[in-house]
C-alpha cells in the first residue's frame, strides 16, 4: 500500500526518504551524526585537495611561462646590450670622424694662410722670373737647385692643400657613414629597448599572479589540513559515542536478569493473536502477531539508516513495551502522530505513525497497556507501526538507537 500524500515541490519520493533518514540518523543515532559529519569533512577535505592540485597545476604551467620569459628577457637583454654597444660605437666613431674633419679644416686653412703669404711677399717682391733665377745663381748648378726648388716649393704647398681637402673629404664620408650606422643603431636600440621593458612588465604581471596563486594554494591546503583534523576529531567523536551506546545497551541487558531476551510473539508473523505477551524482564512485545516489513540498520535501497523496525500491523492495537512515563504524545515530525515512554535506566521506547493515540504526556502506564493504534501518519508508504528503543537517553526522549530484535522476536 503507498501513502497518497503529496510530496514537497520539486522532491521526489525517494529524496524525500533520504533527506528524512538523514535527519531522523543525525536525531536519534549520535553516533551517525558524527560519522556523517566525519564522511562531509572527509569529503570537504578531499574537495579542497582537488582543488589545491588543480591550483598547483596552474602554478607549474605559469612557471613553465616564467622560465620561458626568463630566457626571452636574457635575450632581448643580450640584444639590448648589443644594440647599446654597437649605438655607442657608431656614436664614438663619428666623434672621431669629426675630429678628423675638424683637424682637416684647420690644415686647410693653415695651408692657405701660407700660401696667402707666399702670394703677398711675391707681390710686393715680385715674382721671380726665369731670368731672375738664371742671373741670381751664381753658378749652373745654383741655377739648377733654385729652379727645382721652386718646383718643389709649389708642389708641396699644392699636395698640402689636396691632402688637407682629401682628408676633409674622407672625414666628411666618414661621418655620413657613421650618422647612418648611429641612426640604424638607435633604432634597433630603441627597439630592444621596448621589447625588453614589454618582457620585463609581462614578467612583473605572471610572477604577480604566480605568487597571488601559491598564497592561495597555500590557504587552501592549510584548509585541507584542519579539515582533516576536524573530520579526525569527529572520528573519535563517533568511537566515544559507539562505545557510550555499546556500554549502555550491556547495562540495560545485564539488568534484565539473564533473561534470553525472546518475546512472547512469534516469529515472522507465525501467530494471530494480538494478546500481548511478556518477555525480557517483563516487557511486552508492543505488536504481537506481527512480522517485520522494514529492519534496523542501513537501508540501501532508500539510502538511510533505519533506527526501528516496521511491523505489518494495520490499524491495530498498540501495546507499551513497559513500565513507564509517557514523554512524547502527539505528531512527531515525520513520524506522524507518535509515542514515547521513558521507562527508566536511560531506555525509551518510541511508538511512530499511529492513527490514534489514547495517552498523554506526564502519563504513567505499565507493560502491555495500550497507548496507541497503528495507522499511517507522518511520512509513511502505508499503515504500520515504527518501533523503536533508543538507549542512554537523558531527556527521556533522545539516545541511541539499538535493534529492537535484541529483545524480541517477530
Amino acid at each position: 500500500m503507498i501513502e497518497t500524500g503529496s510530496l514537497p515541490c520539486g522532491w521526489t519520493r525517494r529524496n524525500f526518504l533520504k533527506a528524512c533518514g538523514a535527519a531522523g540518523a543525525l536525531m536519534l543515532f549520535p553516533w551517525l551524526a558524527y560519522a556523517s559529519e566525519a564522511d562531509d569533512l572527509e569529503a570537504k577535505a578531499d574537495e579542497l585537495d582537488a582543488q589545491a592540485e588543480a591550483a598547483q597545476a596552474q602554478m607549474d604551467e605559469l612557471s613553465a611561462k616564467l622560465d620561458a620569459l626568463e630566457q626571452q628577457f636574457n635575450e632581448a637583454l643580450a640584444r639590448y646590450n648589443e644594440a647599446n654597444d654597437a649605438h655607442e660605437a657608431a656614436l664614438a666613431a663619428m666623434d672621431d670622424a669629426q675630429e678628423r674633419i675638424d683637424a682637416a679644416k684647420v690644415r686647410i686653412a693653415e695651408t692657405q694662410d701660407q700660401l696667402s703669404n707666399r702670394a703677398v711677399n711675391m707681390y710686393r717682391e715680385g715674382n721671380p722670373t726665369m731670368l731672375d733665377v738664371l742671373f741670381g745663381s751664381q753658378s749652373f748648378d745654383a741655377f739648377v737647385t733654385n729652379l727645382d726648388a721652386m718646383h718643389k716649393i709649389g708642389e708641396q704647398d699644392a699636395a698640402l692643400v689636396q691632402e688637407s681637402k682629401d682628408a676633409k673629404a674622407e672625414a666628411d664620408a666618414a661621418y655620413e657613414e657613421y650618422s647612418k650606422q648611429e641612426k640604424l643603431a638607435a633604432e634597433e636600440l630603441e627597439n630592444a629597448r621596448i621589447a625588453k621593458e614589454e618582457l620585463e612588465a609581462a614578467q612583473a604581471s605572471l610572477q604577480e599572479e604566480y605568487n597571488s596563486m601559491s598564497d592561495e594554494v597555500a590557504a587552501i591546503r592549510a584548509e585541507a589540513e584542519q579539515t582533516r583534523m576536524s573530520a579526525e576529531e569527529a572520528r573519535q567523536k563517533e568511537e566515544e559515542a559507539k562505545r557510550a551506546a555499546q556500554e549502555a545497551l550491556a547495562a540495560a541487558q545485564s539488568s534484565s536478569s539473564g533473561s534470553s531476551g525472546s518475546s512472547g510473539g512469534s516469529s515472522s508473523g507465525g501467530s494471530t493473536s494480538n494478546t500481548p505477551s511478556t518477555s525480557v524482564d517483563g516487557w511486552v512485545n508492543p505488536a504481537p502477531g506481527t512480522y517485520i516489513t522494514s529492519g534496523f540498520g542501513w537501508r540501501p535501497s532508500i539510502g538511510d539508516y533505519h533506527q526501528g523496525v516496521d511491523l505489518s500491523c494495520s490499524y491495530e492495537p498498540v501495546y507499551c513495551m513497559a513500565d513507564g512515563t509517557v514523554t512524547t504524545s502527539g505528531w512527531f515530525g515525520t513520524g506522524g502522530m507518535a509515542v514515547t515512554v521513558d521507562h527508566g535506566g536511560g531506555i525509551v521506547s518510541w511508538y511512530l505513525h499511529n492513527s490514534q493515540l489514547l495517552v498523554s504526556v506526564g502519563q504513567q502506564v505499565s507493560a502491555g497497556q495500550q497507548i496507541s493504534v497503528s495507522g499511517n501518519t507522518g511520512f509513511s508508504t502505508g499503515a504500520h507501526l515504527h518501533f523503536q528503543i533508543n538507549v542512554g537517553c537523558s531527556n527521556g526522549i533522545n539516545g541511541t538507537a539499538v535493534n529492537p530484535t535484541t529483545y524480541f522476536s517477530w
